[in-house]
């Protein structure tokens, strides 16, 4: 056997190849059932194990109910076998949890806790109830914007890891995971690995992936970037629009072969139907040659939408100066040294196969160690600036892809429209200042102020079209567009005593109203409702309800456009106290509304006025109390399935808190803060942090708004979080 074929072999079995055989060797007996499986613990840690997840070839997933934050999550648990076989595997489960630890993003399946179980180490993650998106896939063909809608959801997070050096070597549709409200997470960082100078390398020699989704300097064995994962999202579109993988082969040996060696199928053979620019964008994401790939993940989205949109937008090679937001960067590796792709030759492909499939078919293992060295420049491609590409000259620019159907580019095209950013599956926030509404991205950037007048406003909405938002002032429920600035009024109750609350329903088909304490729902229709001036008025519209059983002051949709949660005042030993109650009203008019849940009475004890509460849409709220300067008070985090209630005081366990409210997706809240400790001295702060992290106390850095932004230290910001557009 000569040197070459020789470090093949040594690439394949690592630094100690009688460990590792063993250690594979065991696992596979595990997976085909000749060994009895490992029993199913009851409980790991303090965490009640439920059923088991699923197997890989280096770990096992359950799923397990966490009792002191009463919430059900997913614990990675490394096998013994693996443990006593080589103390490797042990290393890289544990630097595992520690990448995704770095990797805190809304992109990503967060990490819990990390803990060890009688000598095995596992680590806690949030369990993913909605699936993968490699069920999804089986299920139906995705469209265009359905598709692109994924890819925009965990785009930041790909280029986010990427900014920090970390390619994830296995980004599949098995690894993008769904929350119960259908928004798509990174999942399985086991085989990332530090695109440059990663010290003390623990998966050795070898290189890890899946072959279908691998590209081709990962399965030749070469220096490989966030470039290397651009090619696998290329993979996924394709998979999600066509309902298969590009390539096909009998063997993972073949099967990465051919994304060496093969042109990037033509899509619109597969489906002619799909529009002719689609070509490009995955022959751009799928090129052979990373510097002829999109140079960011959002960047390859943001082209998709250009396309969406009717533009022509210019594509760039990765290899062009970008300039990309703080959210989507990467650094890309310029090498110097001729690029080899020396594909395995075919007597080493029994030995290849038979490691695959006694490892289980999960990695495909192929030769990184000994090869050329190539010199890498590494050339930073971010400044704070939006996501723009410099102006290239077309006479220099080569095509990423020829299409004998496009039509040819013209040498002028439309200006790309800057990618927002997206965190909690929101892209803007509207909040109040001096009785005026601005607005501004989820970074704190771009603020805008949308109105001028001055007068006191309060119950702001964004509308499901995205533009406008709906807002309270005085008697008058009104809309404003953010882009004409346009004010218009929807209804007026110019002779009520009281209208507190105007709520549109997720869907945009309902209105629930609180007017002289009693609650209406509607229709939503505007142009009805401009005519609409009392009570008798709105019970003309023959609505779904007419209830005036409690004296109610605010109300909320619940996701399913069938729930409710009221404020309103009760009783309580003589004297009146808020409470909210969650009620059904999916029978409409047909029966009375069911009551599913009442606080705080008698869950917990809590002030008589609640001066602000939110509702995740499912079984989650937030309520906060009056301390100081009309508003400003203690916040409870309440939990109407368990009926358990937690004080959260993220700033360092200091008060005081007014206004917080979920994003889109649940998994981050937006709040006020005033430092209690600071006096009258303390200003008014908006921070933007992980719900999962709320009842964890540290300093938190605020939203960058100008220093004295709010300038009345009563200052109300309600502030609300429009669903990414």
């Amino acid at each position: 056997m000569d040197g070459v074929h020789r470090r093949v072999v040594d690439g394949i079995l690592g630094a100690n190849p009688k460990q590792y055989c063993n250690a594979i060797f065991l696992r596979a007996l595990f997976e085909i059932g000749i060994l009895a499986p490992m029993t199913i613990p009851e409980k790991i840690g303090r965490y009640e194990i439920k059923s088991e997840l699923g197997r890989g070839g280096f770990a096992t997933v359950y799923r397990a109910y966490d009792p002191r934050f009463e919430r059900e999550v997913a614990i990675k648990f490394l096998p013994p076998e693996l443990i006593h076989a080589d103390p490797q595997f042990r290393l890289r489960f544990e630097r595992e949890a520690k990448i995704i630890a770095q990797l805190e993003h809304p992109s990503i399946v967060p990490v819990y806790d990390v803990g060890e179980e009688n000598n095995q180490p596992y680590f806690v993650m949030r369990y993913m109830s909605g699936g993968s998106l490699s069920e999804r896939i089986k299920d139906k063909i995705f469209s265009i914007e359905e598709a692109v809608k994924v890819l925009e959801h965990i785009a930041p997070g790909m280029d986010e890891a990427h900014s920090k050096g970390i390619v994830h070597r296995d980004l599949k549709p098995a690894n993008i995971l769904f929350t119960n409200k259908n928004t798509p997470l990174i999942s399985d960082f086991g085989i990332a690995k530090f695109s440059q100078g990663e010290a003390g390398n623990v998966t050795g020699s070898a290189i890890i992936g899946t072959p279908a989704y691998m590209a081709p300097e990962q399965a030749s064995g070469e220096v490989i970037d966030g470039r290397t994962d651009i090619y696998a999202l290329g993979v996924i579109l394709y998979e999600m629009l066509i309902g298969k993988q590009p390539y096909k082969a009998d063997t993972p040996l073949g099967l990465a072969l051919k994304h060496i060696t093969e042109p990037v199928p033509r899509i619109l053979e597969a489906n002619p139907n799909l529009p002719s620019w689609m070509e490009k964008v995955i022959s751009t994401a799928m090129a052979k040659d990373p510097d002829d790939r999109f140079s960011t993940a959002m960047e390859m989205v943001e082209t998709i939408k250009a396309f969406l949109r009717g533009e022509n937008p210019t594509i760039h090679k990765s290899g062009a100066t970008l300039k990309a937001s703080p959210f989507n960067r990467t650094t890309i590796a310029r090498r110097t040294t001729s690029k080899k792709r020396n594909p395995l030759p075919a007597i080493l492909a029994g030995l290849f196969l038979l490691v695959l499939v006694v490892g289980g078919g999960g990695a495909f293992f192929y030769l990184q160690q000994n090869q050329p060295t190539p010199t890498n420049e590494a050339i930073p491609t971010f400044t704070s600036e939006p996501a723009t590409a410099e102006p290239v000259n077309p006479a220099t620019e080569e095509a990423a892809t020829e299409s004998p159907t496009e039509a040819p580019a013209p040498t002028e095209t439309a200006a790309a429209v800057p990618a927002l950013p997206v965190i909690g599956g929101a892209d803007k926030i509207a909040f109040l200042r001096n009785n005026d509404i601005y607005i501004m991205n989820v970074d704190g950037s771009d603020l805008q102020q949308v109105t001028t007048d001055g007068v006191a406003k309060f119950n702001l909405q964004w509308l499901p079209d995205g533009n406008t938002i709906l807002f309270l002032t005085g008697k008058t429920a009104k809309v404003v567009d953010i882009e004409t600035l346009r004010e218009d009024i929807i209804v007026n109750f110019i002779s009520a005593e009281y209208f507190e609350a105007f709520s549109v329903s997720p869907d945009g088909k309902q209105a629930a109203i609180a007017l002289n304490r009693e609650l209406y729902v509607v229709p939503f229709d505007i142009e009805t409702l401009k005519t609409v001036n009392k009570k008798s008025a709105l019970l003309e519209m023959k609505g779904c309800l007419f209830f005036d059983e409690l004296a109610v002051k605010d109300v909320l949709w619940a996701d399913d456009n069938q729930r409710l949660a009221i404020k309103h005042l009760a009783n309580a030993n003589g004297t009146f106290a808020d409470t909210i109650r969650l009620i059904d009203i999916s029978k409409c008019g047909d029966a009375e509304p069911v009551r599913l849940d009442n606080f705080p009475d008698p869950w917990f004890k809590f002030s008589n006025e609640i001066i602000n509460f939110d509702y995740d849409g499912d079984a989650v709220f937030f309520i906060n109390s009056g301390v100081r300067n009309a508003g400003f008070g203690d916040l409870v985090f309440y939990n109407a399935f368990t009926h358990k209630f937690e004080k959260a005081a993220p700033y360092e366990g200091n008060c005081c808190y007014r206004d917080a409210a979920f994003s889109p997706d649940g998994t981050h809240v937006i709040f006020a803060f005033q430092d209690i400790r600071l006096g009258t001295e303390s200003p008014i702060n908006l921070y933007y942090i992980p719900t999962d992290s709320i009842t964890t106390k540290r300093i938190l850095e605020p939203l960058p708004l100008p220093e004295g932004f709010f300038t009345k230290r009563n200052d109300a910001p309600m502030p609300v979080l429009r669903p990414a557009q």
